[in-house]
């Protein structure tokens, strides 16, 4: 018996073969205008969480389905308020981790580290009165929370870990301000970069911090310059960090048991990297002013043999975000926008940035988005390099970006785009502060 084609079905194929002929013309950047139906024929990938207008924790799928709210007491009264902030997804995917700060005269009276899954219960960790907790950072076996303190009525930062399935089992590891970190494949150790007292003085400072069987620190015996996070190679056996050399720096790859260490690239400025999710590739960013944001230019180096850069023509770049296949980055930079999307805030004093993609074994580059941005976007930029060992805005498939936005309202957005640029960004939700599951 054969069956005709309904309206319902005749559309849908329609859809597919334009997704088709989009996908196959192989033009990156065309952004194209989508259909909004196009969202149903999307394969999903993981969820992205983010923070309802009503300063609640919600997540939801990249369709615009899912959306559910994982907290709901946020908000402000008579002199009290709620807020929920540092969203971090745990590798595995299936736990998501927040701080709750209870506020009342604008002081933060308590705050207190949640894991929460997302279809399931939540569980406080940790609360405190004397630690704020503001950045956090799972570990790659999605068994552990480090987090990075401000210690009540001190200059220096606390680095402590907590268990996901324990309440107040707490640890604290270490103390340095500014300090950043990166764990290794083992989820166990811990490689540390901070500005701390050592021998009297006050200098850069990398270690190795062992959490098993009970926390130890060793630092290094390299001469770190200036840089901000550390990263480890994907498969745990190097560590790239930054020394000084001829007035600029140069970035060195060093085997975690110091048999072997070699210089990868060298440069001017201050520098921001990290490995792609392959370790193929270290990107960096060489930034000739590091203030109010990274600006500067960016340049991937593949390590395979003998260590050869390219660098990236469009500058200033602010920021870069590996996306999970190694193969791609996204990169931000400043933007004038005077043809905004009517879909976002039409303000020429508004400033504005455009994300980019860069195929990491052409250097090809093309656009993905250009918006207005928002608090929460400008207030990670300062330490993009940090954000990405613990967070992504990219699709765990690779072929979506999650970012925030000025609606055209003036209110903080989601908006999805797709990674090769074809279509323009599509509307997801009202909301701030986005990120998407590893898995």
């Amino acid at each position: 018996m054969r069956h005709r084609a309904g309206p319902s079905f005749l559309l849908l194929s329609a859809l597919a073969l334009a997704c088709g002929a989009i996908v196959s013309c192989q033009v990156r950047g065309a952004q194209v205008g989508g259909s909004p139906l196009l969202r149903f024929l999307e394969r999903r990938s993981g969820l992205i969480c983010f923070v309802a207008p009503d300063g609640n924790v919600h997540v939801i799928d990249q369709a615009g389905g899912a959306d559910r709210a994982l907290t709901n007491d946020a908000g402000s009264g008579t002199g009290a308020a709620v807020i929920y902030t540092a969203l971090t997804w745990s590798p595995d995917g299936r736990q998501l981790a927040f701080t709750r700060f209870s506020l009342a005269a604008d002081r933060v009276q308590e705050a207190s580290l949640y894991a929460a899954r997302p279809g399931g219960r939540s569980m406080r960790l940790f609360s405190s009165r004397d630690l704020t907790p503001f950045y956090l950072y799972w570990s790659p076996d999605s068994s552990r929370i480090s987090l990075l303190s401000q210690v009540k009525g001190e200059s220096d930062l606390e680095l402590g870990v907590s268990p996901a399935g324990k309440e107040e089992a707490y640890t604290a590891l270490d103390r340095g301000a500014p300090y950043y970190w990166n764990w290794l494949a083992d989820s166990a150790s811990i490689a540390a970069h901070a500005n701390a007292q050592r021998g009297g003085l006050l200098g850069e400072r990398l270690s190795l911090i062992t959490l098993d069987p009970a926390p130890r620190k060793t630092d290094v015996p390299v001469q770190a310059d200036f840089f901000q996070a550390p990263d480890v190679s994907p498969d745990g056996k190097n560590l790239a960090y930054v020394t000084g050399s001829d007035g600029g720096f140069a970035l060195r790859v060093r085997s975690l048991d110091g048999s072997s260490e070699r210089s990868v690239a060298t440069d001017n400025g201050a520098a921001y990297f990290a490995f792609s999710r392959d370790g193929k590739h270290i990107a960096y960013l060489a930034a000739v002013s590091a203030q109010p944001v990274p600006q500067g230019f960016l340049r991937i180096v593949s390590l395979a043999g003998k260590p050869a850069s390219r660098k990236i023509t469009e500058a200033p770049v602010l920021a870069f975000f590996w996306a999970p296949d190694g193969r791609t980055l996204a990169f931000i930079i400043p933007d004038s926008a005077p043809d905004m999307d009517p879909m976002f805030q039409n303000n020429p004093d508004q400033f504005a940035l455009k994300i980019l993609g860069c195929d990491a074994g052409t250097g090809r580059t093309w656009t993905i988005a250009r918006f207005p941005v928002t608090r929460s976007l400008i207030s990670i930029l300062p330490f993009f390099d940090q954000y990405q060992r613990s967070a992504t805005i990219w699709s765990p498939d690779s072929r979506f970006i999650v970012f925030t936005a000025l609606s055209s309202t003036g209110n903080p957005a989601l908006y999805i785009a797709r990674a090769d640029g074809n279509l323009k960004p599509r509307f997801l939700a009202n909301g701030d502060n986005a990120f998407w599951s590893w898995k």
